[in-house]
């Protein structure tokens, strides 16, 4: 392909030629080189360039966003690597539209439910997604007391270690202990049941109500969504016996959570 003019170009990639000079002023595409009356000129490795910035743009991306993710396209194998990094952004964005998608249902299911709709609750699962917290679906099924517990100890609810993201991160962690075979009573299992504990007092305030509310949220793992619900059904037993043992002698909480001991 020949070297092209801004309008040329403008006219295959189909974009404005004011849009290319902005590219050009900001340095996100400039051009190849120059004629002898100072034109600028566009090579096909420019007008490459220029697809990669078109298609990340319909990503929703900025300008800046992009600039950091373009890449030099001097052979096959750098425009096969080039398609790979839109598709992973694809990929990215489909699954943020599916957590979308399952808040509205969530949502509507409420509004079915109860004939009412929490909107601060639903504002606060919409900024989870934003920020890629896959524990944006725990809004939905803990009451607006222990939410408030919850905001009181981080200060806002879209924190890092929301209870799902806690357990989650617990039931892997259980999972592995179970795949190595060790017991509730091992010193790994121990240690974990001590760190949920920890955090179950910490959401809590060690109010017995509270404690049974949140233990009813684990317990009803099949209202989760699947892969959640699939990896508790795997995990309860273990984490639960281990949480037997590590509050063995604490009779008061275990009467409270409706253990007999």
């Amino acid at each position: 392909m020949d070297q092209m003019t801004v309008g040329v170009l403008a006219k295959r990639a189909n974009v404005s030629v004011r849009t290319l000079q902005y590219y050009n002023n900001i340095g996100l595409l400039k051009p190849s080189s120059f004629s002898a009356g100072g034109r600028r000129l566009y090579s096909a490795n420019d007008m490459t360039i220029l697809h990669q910035i078109i298609t990340l743009k319909n990503l929703g991306l900025s300008l800046d966003e992009i600039r950091a993710r373009l890449i030099p396209i001097d052979t096959n194998q750098d425009i096969k690597k080039m398609l790979l990094k839109q598709a992973e952004l694809i990929k990215g964005q489909m699954i943020k539209a599916t957590k979308v998608l399952e808040s509205i249902e969530m949502i509507a299911a409420e509004i079915d439910a109860k004939n009412a709709v929490d909107w601060s609750k639903y504002s606060s699962m919409m900024q989870l997604i934003k920020e890629d917290n896959e524990s944006f679906w725990v809004m939905n099924y803990l009451d607006k007391d222990m939410l408030e517990n919850i905001a009181h100890v981080h200060g806002h609810y879209s924190e890092a270690e929301l209870p799902t993201d806690w357990l989650v991160k617990c039931m892997k962690k259980a999972t592995e202990l179970l795949d190595a075979g060790l017991a509730p009573d091992s010193a790994e299992a121990q240690a974990l049941a001590a760190e949920m504990w920890s955090i179950i007092e910490k959401y809590t305030h060690g109010q017995p109500e509270m404690m049974q509310r949140l233990y009813v949220f684990f317990q009803g793992a099949k209202e989760w969504p699947h892969q959640y619900a699939k990896m508790q059904k795997t995990t309860d037993k273990f984490l639960e016996s281990s949480l037997l043992q590590y509050i063995k002698g604490r009779s008061a909480v275990a009467v409270t959570l409706g253990y007999n001991l």
